[in-house]
């Protein structure tokens, strides 16, 4: 063997989770599931990598409880400002309120959060992803879902190019999120209200 010749570099094409890909200056490889997803940007896969832990999580979650709740005492204030309509909801808890959300429609009712989340990951500011499930169909979401960026620049870029993109067995419409995330709030709090409330009625 020539001591010219020098070791070739092996690209690693398993699938994998393994953290330490991401530590390499040419990390690419990552992400439980079926097929590799390729960033070569350490931040943009460090930031991928631990959005799709939080997934991974809430979804191990649901599959324990056997429902959607998180679990979670706080919750979050939505106002739809064309309605007026009033909510909240846990499982935006998590969501800056200061990033740029784009609404997910006519979504495939076997399309999954990690599915929407490899659709739209190619953007380095993605924040989040959320995709609402029925609870009396296991398994079924609602036909609709909200991805979130940090950077208004992805969020514009996400919407030319993903608007009618098959995610499923669908094509997806993408809209800006009309509905607006308010402050962080107790549930335990609004249940203790609810109660003294009931008491003074009685």
């Amino acid at each position: 063997m020539s001591g010219n010749n020098k070791r070739r570099h092996q690209v690693n094409s398993e699938k994998s989770s393994d953290r330490r890909l991401a530590a390499g200056s040419q990390a690419n490889v990552y992400l439980h599931s079926k097929e590799d997803i390729h960033i070569k940007d350490s931040k943009h896969l460090q930031n991928s990598l631990k959005l799709l832990d939080q997934l991974n999580n809430r979804k191990n979650n649901e599959n324990d409880t056997g429902n959607n709740s998180s679990g979670s005492t706080k919750a979050v204030e939505m106002y739809d400002p064309k309605t007026g309509k009033k909510w909240l909801d846990k499982s935006l808890v998590s969501w800056d309120p200061s990033h740029f959300r784009l609404f997910i429609g006519n979504l495939s009712d076997e399309a999954t959060e990690e599915q929407v989340f490899r659709t739209f990951v190619k953007y380095p500011s993605l924040s989040q992803v959320k995709v609402p499930k029925h609870e009396s169909k296991a398994g079924l979401n609602k036909g609709y879902g909200f991805v979130s960026f940090a950077d208004p620049d992805d969020y514009l870029q996400c919407f030319k190019e993903c608007n009618g993109r098959y995610i499923g067995s669908k094509p997806i419409e993408l809209k800006k999120a009309k509905s607006q995330i308010g402050k962080t709030v107790s549930t335990q709090n609004r249940k203790k209200k609810n109660k003294q409330k009931r008491k003074t009625l009685i």
